[in-house]
Order: structure tokens, then sequence, then C-alpha cells
């Protein structure tokens, strides 16, 4: 099945499989949708599948005549579809003719919008409890394509990549010529920074361990603290969160004894990431208000536009899409003042994020493209893999597997050769996802797993809730409801406190009432 601007697929697929275990039976589900251009697109989707007969209603006596004739037209599902408002009659009706659905021997899908439905609970209470199952359909998000901005102790901005090498040349030229100790060991960890932005992470963290042994025979606590700092970001960047945030404490710890408020801030925020990505997001918004407060005292842009981002990212996580669009939207003003590509960069690929969890898809399309384009500029392969995957998961979203998968996988080659673990992890996610909407059940079980495997290394939480939820809902497709309850269970354990908890709670509820229906298979 390929969907065009369906957000979300989880609960449509559900109902796919309900009406397929119920085909040739009387069933009654009940779906609140409260955008009619959005239901129209649900309905599309479920018509490609099975033959129906759609009725839009006017009146009780409507419902009471099509239900006894069962002059069907040899449709598999019935497709009803309420007015904006419900009347006295119509409600009635419902109330007083809920065996006629049954009788019918034919799954009824009714729509309606979420005034409808309360009316219903309130007066046609006998209706409202004869159902089967119940959904409220409304674009949800799903996959992982979040980034949370780092912050490097080197102060450090280039135009492009070319003004990288340039200054990479140089700075392998001084690093033969200089004697003094203290200036190689800030070309050595310059070096670094700059070997981190080449996406060349083993390099980088080579150079920062020669500077942080420079500096410890010199006993610069200042210097101690900087390479701590550049190796925590680059073990993050690599995926190894637990040995960052071992680094980023170290950092903090010496930053405190010197009172250096800069680095101290800088140190808040790295924190505040590796307890996000261990999906600990009111921990790490702890750290980055924290972060924010003292930026926002030294008046450094830079930091308070980082920080902003980071506020946004957790805001996001939990599903307050507009506080985070805010924040999202205040760290790229700085960012333009600021004239940083790799900022901008960031804040357009965060905006982009919001404007697909609202269903905006060509927005967010632009949005990424322009990030991709100031990636590629810079020659960020970090970058340049984030948005390759966002464009993916929009084209995902739009239905155009192929195109969605061309962009995930530039993005997986370009994680593999960064090394960077999450990043491979999330890709893994999002083409399973393709590979699911494909139905091609096999394929997509392939990649949850690849992507649990690394998840499971990294202790993600978040990651081993989503990719645990996945893999359920292949059982699910796979009508093997037994092994789908064991994977949401699962899941659910991990994503406590988490946005995706109440949404795996759902697929339980739904899964155990339909527990009858599978055995009938």
């Amino acid at each position: 099945m390929e969907e065009s601007g369906i957000e979300d697929v989880e609960e449509i697929d559900t109902i796919l499989t309900e009406l397929e275990i119920s085909k040739g039976r009387g069933n009654l589900i009940l779906c609140v949708v409260n955008s009619p251009a959005y239901r129209d697109r649900i309905i599309q989707t479920l018509r490609r599948r099975f033959l129906s007969k759609l009725i839009y209603v006017e009146n009780g006596e409507q419902i009471i005549h099509n239900l006894k004739e069962r002059d069907f037209h040899g449709a598999d599902i019935l497709i009803w579809i309420m007015p904006e408002e419900p009347t006295e009659d119509l409600l009635s009706t419902l109330n007083n003719f809920r065996e006629l659905f049954y009788e019918a021997k034919i799954p009824n899908l009714v729509f309606y919008n979420q005034a409808f439905s309360e009316s219903v609970i309130r007066n046609a209470p006998d209706f409202w409890r004869y159902r089967g199952n119940y959904y409220e359909l409304k674009e949800t998000e799903k996959g992982m394509a979040f980034e949370a901005l780092e912050t490097l102790a080197t102060p450090f901005s280039y135009q492009d990549k070319e003004d990288l090498l340039r200054r990479k040349r140089i700075n392998e030229y001084l690093i033969e010529k200089v004697r003094d100790k203290k200036e190689k060991a800030n070309i050595l960890g310059e070096l670094g920074v700059i070997f981190y932005y080449l996406g060349e992470l083993d390099k980088a963290l080579e150079y920062h361990a020669k500077a942080l042994k420079l500096t410890e025979e010199l006993g610069i606590k200042e210097g101690f603290a900087k390479n701590y700092r550049n190796m925590g970001v680059v073990y993050r960047t690599k995926g190894e969160n637990e040995k960052a945030l071992e680094y980023f404490e170290k950092a903090l710890k010496l930053d405190e004894e010197l009172g250096l408020k800069e680095e101290i801030a800088a140190d808040y925020g790295n924190i505040g990431v590796s307890y996000n990505v261990k999906g600990e997001p009111y921990k790490a918004l702890e750290y980055f208000e924290k972060a924010l407060k003292l930026e926002e005292e030294l008046s450094r842009k830079e930091g308070i536009a980082a920080n902003y981002g980071n506020i946004g990212i957790v805001y996001r996580v939990e599903g307050e899409v507009n506080k985070a669009l805010e924040y999202f939207e205040k760290a790229l003003k700085l960012s333009e003042e600021l004239k940083s590509k790799y900022w901008m960069a960031n804040q357009l690929g965060n905006i982009g994020n919001i404007y697909r969890d609202k269903g905006e898809l060509d927005k967010a399309l632009d949005y990424y493209e322009k990030a991709l384009k100031l990636e590629e500029e810079l020659g960020r392969k970090e970058g340049m893999a984030l948005a390759y995957g966002n464009i993916g998961i929009v084209h995902w979203k739009k239905g155009e597997s192929k195109t969605a998968l061309n962009y995930l996988n530039k993005a997986l080659e370009l994680n593999e050769a960064l090394g960077k673990k999450k990043g491979i992890a999330s890709n893994y996610v999002n083409i399973g996802n393709v590979y699911l909407v494909k139905r091609e059940l096999k394929k997509a079980l392939e990649y949850y797993e690849k992507a649990l495997k690394i998840f499971k290394e990294e202790g993600s939480k978040i990651g081993l809730a989503s990719t645990l939820m996945n893999i359920g809902d292949v059982y699910w497709f796979k009508l093997d409801g037994k092994r789908a309850l064991d994977y949401y269970y699962e899941a659910k354990d991990f994503a406590y406190g988490s946005h995706l908890y109440e949404s795996i709670k759902s697929k339980i509820r739904r899964l155990e009432e339909m527990g009858s229906l599978f055995d009938l298979l």
C-alpha cells in the first residue's frame, strides 16, 4: 500500500487488518477525523484495498433502508460518512437500530468528527457501547530524524569545504614548524575540530588525544577541559553516548573549579544532549535551560541560538510542536545574524521537522532542501546525512517509496562512512518503515532488527521503544497477535514517560480487544 498524504500509517494499517479479519462478518468500527480532506485521503487508501460502498448519511431512514435492503453491489465493506452536525433523528436511529450493523454481515466503517462523537457518547450510548473498535485519526509522527546540537570547545567557524581544507593544510604545515608545546596543543586541537567537521571521526579523536596529552604534560587545566569536551562531542557523534557523557562531566568538573562560565554553559549543553539521546528529555531540558541562562548572562548569541534549538528539540519530542517551532525560529534568526551556515542548516532542518509533524510536507521539504544546500557547501557529511534522511522521510509520507529509499540509502551510506551508530540505526528504522508500507514484511523486519541491535548497544530507550513497536506492527500485519503483543509490552517498558507511551498502550488495548477475531482465523 502506498499512501498519498497519509500521516498515521500505523492506525490505517490497524484498520486494514481489522477489516481483513472481519470480512464477511458484521463489525462496527468508528473513526473520528476532524478534517474532511484528510478523511477523504484515508477513505481513498481503504478503497484501494477493499471493494466498498460509500454512503453519505443525511438522515436515520437512509441508514435503516441500506442495512435492511442489503443491496451492497458486491462490496466487501460499507463506509458511512456522517454529517458535520448530528440531528436528534440520526442519533435516535443509531441508538435504536444498532443491531442492524451486525445483522448485515458486512464490516461497517463509520466516519464522523469529534463534536459528533461527543454527541453519540451522550445521546446514543447504546450505539457507542455496541461498537467494535474506535479510532481517533490525526496526523502523527513516526520515524526518527531529529538531531541535537553539540558545542565544541574550540571556537570555530568556516565558510565552506574549501575554507576548511585550506585551514587543514595550514595547520598541518604549522604543526611541523612550531616548537612551543602550548601552541602545538592548540594546533592539534584545531586539527581535531577540522577532521570532526570533515567527518573523519577517528582522526579527530587521534588529534584531540594528542592535544590532551600535551596539556596534561603542561598542567593546563583549561586545556584538559577543552579536549575532554571535544572528545565527548566526537564520541557522541560516533554513537558512544555513555563515553561522551563521561568526558562532558569531566570537562564540567574542571570548568567549575576554574569558574569559566562560557565553558560551563557549553558543558551543560553537551550533557543535555546526552540525556536527550538516552531518552531522558526532562533531565535534558534542565541542563539546556541552565546553559541558556549562562549564555544570556554572557550575551553570547551563538550559545543562545544553540540552546534555543536544543530546547525546541525537547519540546518537539514531547509533542509540543508549536512551542518547539517558536524556539527553532528564534534560533534561526540568531544564526542568520551570526551568518553561520552551520547553525542555520541545523535550525532549517529542525523547522522542517515541525512542518513534517504538522503534515505540511511540501513546506517541510523546502526547509530540508535549504538545509541540505548549506550542508553541501560546508562539506559536512553528518549534516548531509541528516538532510538526506529527512528528505527521504517526507517522500515516504507522500507515498513515493522509490524516491524515499534513494534518499534514505544515501543517508545510510554517509552514516556508515562516519561510523555514526545513532544515524545508522535511525536510517534502518526509516528504511524499515518504507518496506512496511510496501508490505515487504520480511525486509521491514530485517531492517528493524538491525536497528534494534544498535539501540540495545547504545542503551537508547526511545530508540528501543520505537523499534520494538515497529517490529510488533510487522507481526500484527502477519496476523500473529501473540508475538505482536509481546513486542508491544516490551516497547511499553522502555517508552515509559515518553510521547510514545500512550501510543503503545493504545496498540496493546486494541490488539487485546481484537484477540478473539485473531482466534477465528
